[in-house]
């Protein structure tokens, strides 16, 4: 049995050489509530995290400091060092991913 598939070509150089900007399209914001508890936060299919506040203060990615971020193959989370405070608003400013 012969199975052929074809795709066509792409052209990366065209595709890498736009600005920035043109290639992550900032998307509306998300946003959660604290529960004091709960230290995951996933975002809907297609979009990765660009910036997150807890509680009005922009927070830092990183193992050492405020939160993670994680890629299952499908969705993007954030993971909190430390489970925002019970009320505490978290939003989350997420781009195309």
């Amino acid at each position: 049995m012969n199975v052929r598939i074809a795709k066509p070509a792409q052209i990366l150089r065209a595709k890498l050489a736009r600005p920035s900007t043109e290639r992550a399209r900032l998307l509306p914001q998300l946003r959660f509530t604290g529960n004091a508890t709960a230290t995951s936060f996933a975002l809907p299919q297609g979009q990765a995290p660009y910036a997150v506040f807890a509680a009005g203060a922009l927070l830092r990615e990183g193992a050492a400091d405020d939160y993670t971020t994680t890629f299952d193959g499908f969705v993007h989370r954030v993971v909190f060092a430390v489970a925002p405070a019970s009320g505490d608003d978290v939003t989350i400013w997420p781009v195309e991913a």
